[in-house]
């Protein structure tokens, strides 16, 4: 094993610890935002941004993305004082993301306003694309508010974020689960759920014979979400997610 690839087995390691620590009043005062994932051994990352936080949203429900690791490392690459005197700059990347194929990439989240007061800020973005490839073989890559907050994407992943497996759930909504894998698909949110029967959540109070529907929850909705952020099917993201959203097999 290489000394990079041990460096890159390292920063996913259950006991690894981030190379910088972001409390509440770093960056952007108050802003800081814990954002809860399985995706970490910690079980929740603290984004130092707004934008970093909605940007870990895509990561969290992309199938494809099985391991974060924030704040992952500390590297020197090689730059310039003034465009010819070359100097060393150190790095901290915002996150790197293990791959279901085992690539890595690192990321960092940069409102655009911050990359227009940045010196030279394009220059700096294509010497650390080169550092980590040359260093590490990853990608590298810097996301804003035009990939991270696009619409109706970001609107769709945080609704599905929302219906997100906790730790605790009924078997009802395991059911579920297993009613939408049964389901001949394409189909509609709503035609599975009708063809499910009974699929809303209900309470029963005390003195009560029966129990009381809620219809404001559906639990083949959720299943649907959760299936969708397991890669299990695949819903078009490019429109509004509704009850009338078609669910299609994934592509083979």
């Amino acid at each position: 094993m290489t000394e990079a690839d041990a460096i890159l087995t390292a920063i996913f390691d259950d006991d690894h610890k981030p190379a910088r620590k972001i409390g509440r009043g770093m960056y952007h005062p108050g802003r800081a935002v814990v954002f809860p994932t399985k995706k970490v051994p910690t079980g929740s990352i603290r984004a130092r941004s707004p934008l970093m936080a909605d940007g870990l949203i895509h990561l969290d429900t992309d199938p494809k993305v099985v391991r974060l690791s924030p704040y992952p490392l500390e590297t020197a690459y090689w730059s310039t004082l003034d465009e010819e005197t070359p100097a060393k700059r150190d790095h901290i990347p915002d996150i790197a993301i293990m791959l279901r194929d085992d690539r890595i990439v690192f990321i960092d989240y940069v409102p655009l306003a911050e990359q227009a007061a940045t010196p030279h800020f394009a220059r700096r973005v294509a010497e650390r694309t080169r550092h980590f490839r040359n260093e590490f073989g990853c990608a590298y890559a810097v996301h804003d508010e035009r990939s991270v907050r696009i619409q109706p994407l970001l609107s769709n992943l945080r609704l599905m974020w929302a219906h997100r497996q906790l730790g605790f759930e009924t078997a009802a909504q395991a059911n579920a689960r297993h009613f939408v894998r049964l389901a001949s698909l394409p189909a509609t949110i709503r035609t599975i759920s009708e063809n499910a029967g009974r699929t809303h959540q209900a309470i029963k109070w005390e003195g009560d014979e029966h129990p009381t529907p809620l219809p404001e929850t559906d639990l083949v909705f959720t299943a649907v979400m959760q299936l969708a952020m397991r890669g299990e099917v695949r819903l078009d993201l490019g429109k509004p997610l509704t009850f009338d959203s078609t669910v299609q097999e994934t592509a083979q």
